[in-house]
């Protein structure tokens, strides 16, 4: 291609450019272009002006200035130039696959990152222990006397450079004077002299620092000194500070000077020791954090001082608790937005200062304006979830009076206003405990044995006066008020109760709220209860008919657990080593900052609670409801509307529940009898090897009849059913050979000789059908032990799953049985006869039936077995031989697990993978489990870097999965109770029967209903996480306006005052709106998708089940409840929840320069 200098014409004259050009036909394809130009402006409009090519050969410069580029042809670089590969490409197999992936190698950790202290003790130990003491001596300014402040202010003569500080970043040393003018903003470093050779600790109040308050200018006219013993508290120590006082003009109150300058004074009157803001805020989180007292970090502060034990400051451990408790008193007010408030602290209301949970609903902040006319089946949406439960691990000692610490708020956060809770127990004295008095001799001493609470079910977060403390136990009473007191809060028409004896406290509820209950805690409105009881104390109660308090069977409960307050109590019992020894008072104080700092944390981490918990629920109710699908599919129609009817009338049934229970198995001994179909027909029909053993026997009969030829005596399906029965043969005796001492085998099927000698003389038979039936068999041999490849390469992978390492060993145990399946399928028609893969399908077919029954027989009869020997079996010698007959029936299971896996691995040599192996699935021992038994979890593996480095095992194998048990009695720790999330294993899923028994199966029915109710939970959780997640945004976006609106709210004050509380409300309001926008980051894909649920319908009946577990007919959470107590005639819905809006609390925004967030 000659250059061309000139502009080729586009293609294209329109008003858009493209780079399109016009082709001659002598244009080499082998020269690559480039071209560059630059922007050119004509007119209105801006074209690209094109610099002239130039060819590759033309310019002998870097390849950055060239146009053009003509490369050589290069067969190693991705060039093809023989056709060669593409043709390859074309005459492969496409059913090759490809070769497998290397797996990278795992990049080797160094020791440096793998030991760390190793290394560190190694290299650098003596390094750092010597820069350690080199900071004992002067170290960067050895050899220096001349004070630097001095010399760079040109004093003369230079003060002697003699004292340093410990806590400036800059350690040099100074002479006194400019020591104190470094200071002066910074009070509390501690200084040190160097004085003959090394340093001693010396006060900045002995070398004249004096800190006046009152004045930014740090100067006075009228200085007022402070008390001479003025200690001050600080992060690093305790410190002996000389303030002084503002008498001037401006003067104001001493303890309002020292607030200003962030101290907080331990008294008003004569100050004479003060704590920093700073270390308040401090201890306050530590506290918080670790639930360590007061007196373990004022002990820290002691020691940090003087660690010597001489010259020990004057104990201030009472001034400091006093500073403590009003501290975390006045922080409870702020976050609560008292100091807004125009009532001020004055006008706080009981429960004020608790933080409510934004994800409950709360009518007029976070719920729609219609919830009251929600459909029945979905009323669950607006119910909420209360869990009770005693605590007593926070006991308190007979310490002090409540004359003399009174508290500062109780009654405004989470605990209960004391004199009307006491006065109503008291009223109650005479009644019967609901539980056993046993715990009467440990309440010797003690004021009180412990606290009681109420806790959303939901957020785990302790709900606004719902902690009470226990005089004598856990008692009706106690439970009663602090109920009632929550329900003050509610507004909402459907709670549910839990509690772990809401059996017995349930029963005569409504009779004591209507006879005992004071008129301050009955019910403000009509409310529908439903009690339960938690998840893992429902197994301790045996009680017939307790399916009624199962919070797995009641609609609308989702898969909450009701077990919130074990949660709340496991972090706040170590609070009962510090709180015992208290006074009452402060006491309720602490346990209010603490129960508020729980509840924040829930609060902050709502949005990755729940979203966490939605990701879980999606996945968990897919697959409930597919295996309630499974089930249901295999019964009769008929049964399962008869069923489901039972179901919907037992939950729309009032408390207590007189329908039948569909839950209740009272025949232990009634079993599931089932009989399966055969695979990949739609037609229903009964499988075995016997029945196909019959049919093939009338097939051949049928065939010799119209003259076909036999060329044995034994047939070929008498040929197959051999090799079969000699492969069950050859696995029994392998067993056998494993333990020859069994004396159950012994006794059973003879020694080991005699069986190997029976084997032989039935495998010489077989030799001799081979060859008739087999005829290319021999042939195939040879040519196989002559290839090349490996055995594993040359079958094929269908022949590899039955490729076994087959032992160098005489014994006819271990004799290769050659049937078709162990023939590749493109060598069986010239190795096989017509029609006997065929032949072998069918039997294996009917061998996996087989095997699959005698499993789930094991499996009955070992469940009876345990059972019995659980309730009747005792003592070491009994309990020996029980298990001894249970060894038995594992034996047995182990056999039809082993001939189940050989008969699915020969059919997926002879059909390939297709439907059938959803019918027949690969049996893990997982799968091997009755009806009442739990999905095991998979073994953790063990922990990495346990082993000393001289007995580490060598081996880079995973260890050897363990042998299959089916004793379920004794379960892991992680395998829980098993019943809410448990499902059903395949076997017990496969396609069936129907039985004209299964109407009366109780067993069945039971399973059925539970499957039912596990899928209705599964959805239900769904629907209320997303609902949460709308209520809680909505609510936060309702507490910003709150803050907002509290900005100016307060009238006559100063301009500082002012600006104050209204930088704080605008920040408090700046978090709560940072909160909804991540939430909502986080939850976008949960709100903004609509799902697919999938129904549950019962078959036959076109009723589809709704999200309760119900149809649409079915009632929900309420229609299951006994009907609420009607509130005073006067309540008004509309009143109590502006009410309670107002006074709610949870606060914590990021605050001024001396205040972090609430709890970060």
């Amino acid at each position: 291609m000659s250059s061309r200098q000139w502009k080729r014409p586009r293609i294209d004259r329109t008003a858009i450019q493209y780079d399109s050009v016009q082709l001659d036909p002598d244009d080499d394809y082998e020269q690559v272009h480039s071209r560059e130009g630059r922007l050119k402006r004509v007119g209105a409009s801006t074209r690209t002006a094109v610099l002239p090519r130039t060819l590759l050969s033309n310019i002998s410069t870097s390849w950055t200035f060239l146009s053009s580029w003509n490369p050589p042809d290069d067969p190693e670089y991705a060039l093809d130039p023989d056709d060669g590969l593409y043709e390859s490409a074309l005459e492969s197999d496409i059913m090759k696959e490809p070769p497998a992936a290397v797996k990278p190698k795992k990049k080797k950790r160094s020791k440096v990152s793998k030991r760390p202290h190793v290394v560190w003790m190694e290299l650098h130990r003596q390094a750092y222990l010597d820069e350690m003491l080199r900071w004992a001596g002067r170290a960067d300014v050895v050899g220096r006397d001349s004070c630097p402040d001095c010399v760079a202010r040109s004093i003369e003569p230079c003060g002697s450079a003699e004292y340093r500080c410990k806590e400036c970043f800059v350690p040099d040393l100074t002479c006194s004077s400019c020591c104190v003018r470094r200071h002066r903003t910074n009070p509390f470093h501690r200084v040190e002299k160097w004085s003959e050779g090394r340093f001693t600790q010396v006060s900045l109040k002995s070398l004249g620092l004096k800190i006046q308050l009152n004045h930014t200018g740090l100067y006075c006219e009228n200085p007022i000194p402070c008390h001479t013993n003025m200690l001050v508290l600080h992060t690093n120590g305790i410190h002996e500070v000389a303030i002084q006082y503002c008498g001037c003009m401006n003067a104001v109150p001493h303890h309002i000077q020292l607030l200003r300058r962030r101290l907080y004074p331990s008294s008003q009157i004569s100050v004479k020791n003060c704590s920093t803001f700073e270390l308040l805020r401090h201890l306050h989180y530590m506290a918080l954090a670790t639930k360590a007292s007061t007196y373990d970090f004022y002990r820290a502060l002691e020691k940090s001082t003087n660690n010597t034990g001489i010259n020990i400051p004057k104990s201030r451990y009472r001034a400091l608790l006093r500073s403590v408790l009003q501290w975390r008193h006045l922080k409870l007010l702020k976050r609560a937005g008292r100091g807004n408030d125009p009532t001020g602290v004055a006008g706080t209301k009981n429960g004020e200062l608790a933080i409510r949970c934004p994800s409950c609903p709360w009518p007029g902040i976070n719920l729609a304006a219609d919830w009251e006319t929600a459909p029945a089946n979905m009323k669950f949406l607006y119910a909420m979830l209360i869990c009770m439960d005693a605590n007593f691990r926070l006991k308190n000692q007979l310490v002090s009076n409540y004359s003399q610490d009174p508290g500062l708020g109780i009654g405004w956060a989470y605990m209960v206003p004391r004199k009307p809770y006491e006065q109503y127990l008291l009223s109650q004295a005479n009644e019967e405990d609901a539980l056993a008095k046993a715990n009467t001799k440990f309440s010797v001493g003690l004021r009180y044995t412990g606290v009681n609470a109420a806790v959303c079910g939901r957020s785990e977060m302790v709900l606004p006066l719902g902690v009470g403390n226990l005089p004598k136990g856990e008692r009706y009473s106690s439970m009663d008020y602090i109920f009632g007191s929550v329900l003050q809060q509610v507004a909402v028409a459907l709670v549910l109760i839990s509690y772990d004896i809401a059996c017995q406290w349930f029963v005569n509820l409504f009779k004591r709220i209507s006879q005992d209950w004071p008129q301050e805690i009955k019910p403000p409105h009509p409310i529908e209860f439903t009690p339960a009881i938690p998840k893992l104390h429902y197994s301790m109660h045996e009680t017939t008919n307790h399916e009624v308090y199962s919070l797995n069977y009641i609609p609308g409960a989702g898969l909450s657990d009701g077990e919130c307050p074990e949660r709340v109590w496991a972090p706040h019992n170590a609070l009962g080593n510090s709180t015992k020894t208290q006074a009452p008072g402060s006491r309720q104080d602490v346990l209010d900052d603490h129960f508020n700092f729980w509840n924040w944390l829930k609060y902050v981490g709502m949005g990755s609670t729940l979203s966490r918990r939605y990701k879980a629920a999606v996945a968990e109710r897919n697959l409930q409801i597919e295996g309630h699908k499974g089930l249901t599919a295999v019964l009769k129609p008929a049964v399962v509307q008869q069923w489901e009817t039972m179901c919907v009338e037992w939950e729309e049934a009032g408390y207590p529940k007189a329908k039948k229970n569909p839950y209740e198995v009272k025949d232990e001994r009634t079993w599931p009898h089932f009989e399966y179909c055969s695979v990949g027909s739609s037609v229903v029909s009964d499988v075995s090897e016997a029945r196909v053993k019959k049919e093939l026997a009338e097939e051949e009969e049928r065939r010799l009849k119209r003259g076909g030829i036999s060329l044995h005596k034994t047939s070929a399906p008498s040929f197959v059913a051999l090799g079969l029965e000699i492969e069950e043969t050859q696995r029994r005796i392998q067993r056998f050979a494993k333990d020859p001492n069994s004396q159950f085998t012994v006794t059973r099927e003879g020694n080991l000789t005699e069986q190997r000698n029976i084997l032989r003389t039935r495998l010489r038979l077989w030799e001799q059908l081979v060859p008739i039936y087999m005829p290319g068999l021999l042939q195939y041999q040879n040519d196989l032990s002559q290839s090349k490849a490996s055995s594993t390469s040359t079958l094929g992978s269908s022949a590899n799953i039955l490729q076994e390492s087959v032992p160098n060993s005489p014994h006819p145990e271990y004799f290769e049985i050659w049937l078709p399946s162990r023939v590749p399928s493109s060598d069986r028609p010239r190795v096989c006869r017509d029609g006997l893969p065929e032949i072998e399908d069918r039997l294996r077919s009917g061998q996996c039936h087989d095997a699959l029954e005698n499993v789930r027989q094991v499996l009955r009869l070992k469940a009876r077995m345990i059972q019995f020997k659980n309730k009747n079996v005792r003592g070491q010698r009994e309990g020996t031989r029980s298990r001894a007959v249970i060894d038995r029936v594992h034996e047995r299971a182990k056999a039809a697990a082993s001939r189940y896996r050989a008969g699915r691995a020969a059919l997926l040599s002879l059909r390939g993978p297709g439907d059938w192996t959803q019918t027949l699935r690969t049996l893990e021992d997982r799968d091997i489990r009755g009806y009442q038994d739990p999905e095991r979890l998979q073994p953790r593996k063990g922990r990495v870097g346990i082993w000393e480095d001289s007995i580490a095992p060598t081996a880079s194998g995973e260890a050897e999965e363990p042998e299959l048990s089916l004793f379920n009695e004794v379960r892991e720790r992680r395998d829980g109770t098993g019943e809410t999330r448990r499902t059903l294993s395949w076997i017990w899923l496969n396609a069936r029967k129907p039985h004209a028994d299964d109407e009366e199966d109780e067993i069945l029915r039971s399973e059925w209903a539970k499957s039912r109710a596990r899928a209705a939970r599964g959805r239900e959780e769904v629907m209320l996480l997303k609902e949460e997640m709308n209520r809680v945004l909505k609510y936060l976006e309702w507490k910003a306006d709150w803050w907002r609106s509290r900005v100016d709210l307060r009238g006559d004050m100063s301009s500082d005052l002012r600006e104050g509380l209204r930088a704080f409300a605008l920040s408090q309001a700046d978090v709560q709106s940072a909160l909804a926008v991540y939430f909502r980051r986080i939850w976008d894909a949960p709100l903004g998708s609509v799902e697919d649920e999938p129904a549950i319908s019962a078959p036959g009946t076109g009723e589809t089940v709704t999200a309760t577990g119900t149809n649409s007919s079915s009632g929900s959470l309420g229609s299951a409840t006994r009907a609420g107590i009607n509130g005073p005639d006067d309540a008004d819905d509309d009143d109590s929840s502006s009410d309670s809006g107002d006074s709610d609390s949870e606060t914590a925004a990021v605050e001024d320069e001396d205040d972090d967030p609430m709890f970060a």
